[in-house]
């Protein structure tokens, strides 16, 4: 596959699109609020330092004879997630201003940090080199895209703040699209995802759940509050899939020299993402819905969780949050008088 393959050129156009629509949507007053947050530092530290690191740890390990395996691996770790984070925090009542302010500044950040962690963890994983042929090229591309897309997503979102919602849209459309994308090429590997070894499902989940866990604990150790602890956690968990795969898609080429599946070097590759993707989702999903039984969010455990989804209960929506609790305890007396009343006939 080639720089100007179709495939890349697909996925860098739906990865402009992506990061050009989601970056529309910061907004610059939330940002600030949270800026001096030691959720911020825990966040930003633990996208760019831990999890690229775990990333290396399994590549080097479980991985060390797949590149083609452990280099997306790699990538994948080492990219920050995008405003699908902010959507996560939002829907289950996280500190959502938080979560913006991290996403803004890891955005920001990875236009340094991502290729430098890629070229450290890829050499340092595989010192001897590999026998993935590997375009960098197309990985400083897609990097050059996301700067762009960044750049403009601000602007015309800061000028044009009607535009927001329509751009928004469009990004999450092309975010989709290019989750499809690597689902496509996965699927019609040689070895697609639901046939692949149980190293290949371990190792993937490793990063993502201890991600995921450990991030929480170090907020905990920060004594932040807990629907801080939620949105970090979300944040470090939910990796920006959809860059890795437009830079697998732009940097990885099929071995033209050999005949069979070990040559669909760039059908594995895009599995990765794939499955990251399925593993995430899961693990929020789960971590979510517990830390509404819990209590760990903003909207009140008394009510349900179809309310507590479906309502906003961000700081400064108190009436709307005081509502929805007083109609949760109405109802909740109401059924207990029947039940009393039931019991006594």
């Amino acid at each position: 596959m080639g720089l100007g393959s179709w495939e890349a050129i697909t996925g860098n156009v739906l990865l402009y699109g992506l990061v050009f629509g989601l970056a529309s949507t910061v907004k610059v007053n939330a940002f600030r609020e949270s800026l001096s947050s030691r959720g911020l530092v825990i966040g930003c530290f633990a996208q760019f330092v831990f999890l690229p690191l775990l990333g290396f740890a399994v590549a080097s390990t479980i991985f060390a004879h797949r590149p083609e395996i452990g280099i997306p691996l790699i990538i994948t770790t080492s990219s920050p997630g995008g405003s699908y984070s902010n959507w996560w925090t939002s829907i289950f009542n996280g500190d959502l201003a938080l979560s913006v302010a991290m996403t803004t500044v890891s955005s920001l950040l990875s236009i340094g940090l991502l290729p430098l962690n890629l070229f450290i963890y890829i050499k340092g994983a595989y010192p001897d080199g590999n026998t993935v042929h590997m375009r960098w090229v197309g990985l400083f591309v897609s990097i050059g895209v996301v700067i762009f897309g960044i750049v403009g997503g601000l602007f015309v979102g800061t000028r044009f703040a009607k535009m927001r919602p329509m751009l928004n849209l469009g990004g999450n459309i092309c975010g989709i699209l290019l989750v499809l994308l690597g689902f496509f090429f996965s699927s019609n590997s040689s070895t697609p995802i639901w046939e692949q070894d149980s190293s290949f499902y371990i190792g993937l989940t490793i990063p993502c759940v201890l991600g995921l866990l450990l991030s929480m604990k170090f907020a905990v150790y920060a004594k932040l509050e807990m629907p801080q602890v939620l949105a970090v956690a979300i944040e470090v968990c939910y990796q920006n899939t959809a860059i890795a795969l437009a830079v697998i898609l732009s940097s990885f080429d099929d071995d033209a020299s050999c005949a069979g599946s070990s040559c669909d070097v760039v059908g594995r590759a895009a599995g990765v993402p794939a499955f990251y993707q399925i593993i995430q989702v899961l693990s929020l999903g789960i971590l979510c819905m517990y830390a509404h039984r819990r209590g760990w969010t903003y909207a009140p455990k008394e009510v349900s969780l179809l309310v507590a989804i479906t309502h906003n209960y961000q700081p400064g929506d108190d009436v709307d949050a005081e509502g929805d609790v007083e109609n949760a305890r109405e109802l909740s007396e109401f059924a207990n008088a029947e039940a009393a009343h039931t019991t006594e006939r």
